[in-house]
């Protein structure tokens, strides 16, 4: 039932049990593979997404170029909240468990009930906190750039209420954590070497996990 994917998720914080639930019934629930597309500029979001499982990419395309500009995890809530239309991309990175709900119903929810505006807000203020770090972020050398996003994605992770169940390990292709910062693979997997080298992080052969000593 979709209050699975309810449950845990910031935004519906303090709502009782039976409204939860009530709620639930709007929603839909969707198992979806890695790989697929949820919207994009040409088909926007025309809903609001809660990931109960998995990860989803949120990124723009210039010039054939993938530019992902955040990553969500169990527990992220996304999508269209009534404020226009989405012009990015959104992507399952991994196999994903969603529940979505349509966006006109979920602002009647929200008018329904006062203090998930306050939930809201402070869940929109939080990402807006985070964007501006990456962006400041841009002007540092590329090394520490990387150690930035790679400490913001573990930061991430360690508050996915998944996290608090599981040890949910970080791990990141050099092509992936290129298209997160922007800069060249060639150089990505260069950097990764010397932080390696540094002793500042280590990555497990078998695993990929990516750790910071």
């Amino acid at each position: 039932m979709a209050i699975f994917c309810l449950r845990d998720v910031n935004i519906y914080e303090n709502i009782s049990e039976e409204e939860l639930i009530r709620i639930a019934k709007t929603a839909i629930e969707s198992q979806l593979p890695r790989g697929a597309i949820l919207f994009s500029p040409e088909n926007p979001a025309q809903q609001v997404y809660v990931i109960k499982n998995g990860e989803v990419e949120l990124y723009h395309e210039k010039n054939g170029k993938r530019i992902v500009f955040e990553t969500l995890f169990p527990g992220d809530v996304f999508g269209d909240f009534g404020t226009g239309p989405t012009d990015y991309f959104a992507q399952t990175t991994r196999a994903s468990f969603l529940c979505q709900t349509p966006t006109h119903e979920f602002l009647d929810i929200v008018r329904a009930h006062p203090e998930m505006s306050l939930n809201l807000m402070q869940t929109m203020a939080t990402k807006i906190h985070d964007y501006e770090r990456k962006i400041a972020s841009l002007n540092k050398p590329a090394k520490d750039q990387i150690l930035d996003e790679i400490k913001r994605l573990q930061a991430k992770k360690q508050k996915s209420f998944l996290n608090k169940i599981f040890h949910v390990p970080l791990r990141l292709s050099h092509q992936k954590l290129s298209e997160k910062t922007g800069l060249n693979r060639v150089t990505v997997t260069k950097l990764l070497g010397d932080l390696r080298e540094e002793g500042t992080l280590s990555i497990d052969a078998k695993t990929g996990e990516i750790r910071l000593n």
